[in-house]
């Protein structure tokens, strides 16, 4: 009952220390962006007015398909990650890039639009990257323990984790894949409904 309890206690600290990271690169990013220089700035902003346009003007299912294909191409690659004994290293740094491509995204709302890019951004990005975040922390988790498992067995030693047990690792993915397209569907909604006032309000 100790060690599982333990145990316990390791994945909320390995579950708080990637959602820190996660924060962190949102920090990094958001940093990076404010230090470009002006000519590098607007090739963003061009960029990332694009991307505004676009998301607005998007049908309900383009809108879904955009939103769910980034997150779980990274799904992919923690589960991929996760069959590697030596990846622990890089499943813990998913939710900092993924941070860092959070806070370049806000960033650039602000600087392209403004205060009411903030409050664009406040709603187009933040749920759903917050949301996407969540997965994605889980998903470095269970990557990382289940590389953690399969170290110990590679090399006989004894293993106070989850046992290597492929069928359930393959579950918990399943699991955050629908988790990821829930919250991508919620996101296309928020979007959908709201479109015609950001478009109006941003002038776009």
């Amino acid at each position: 009952m100790t060690d599982s309890k333990t145990y316990g206690r390791k994945r909320d600290r390995l579950l708080m220390l990637l959602a820190g990271l996660y924060f962190f690169g949102t920090a990094v990013g958001t940093f990076l962006y404010c230090t470009l220089d002006d000519e590098k700035i607007k090739i963003l902003d061009s960029i990332s007015g694009s991307f505004v346009t676009g998301r607005l003007h998007n049908t309900f299912w383009q809108t879904l398909v955009n939103s769910f294909s980034g997150g779980f191409i990274l799904l992919v690659v923690c589960f991929l990650m996760g069959f590697c004994a030596a990846a622990q290293p890089a499943e813990m740094l998913i939710p900092f890039f993924r941070g860092i491509g959070t806070g370049a995204s806000i960033a650039g709302f602000y600087s392209g639009y403004g205060v009411k890019g903030a409050g664009a951004a406040a709603v187009l990005i933040v749920p759903s990257a917050v949301a996407a975040a969540f997965v994605m922390i889980i998903a470095a988790r269970e990557a990382f323990y289940f590389s953690g498992s399969l170290y110990a067995a590679a090399f006989g030693k004894k293993s106070t984790g989850d046992s290597l047990d492929v069928r359930l690792y393959f579950t918990k993915f399943v699991i955050l894949c629908t988790m990821l397209a829930a919250a991508s569907a919620v996101d296309s909604l928020i979007t959908f409904a709201t479109a015609r006032f950001w478009t109006e309000l941003l002038g776009i």
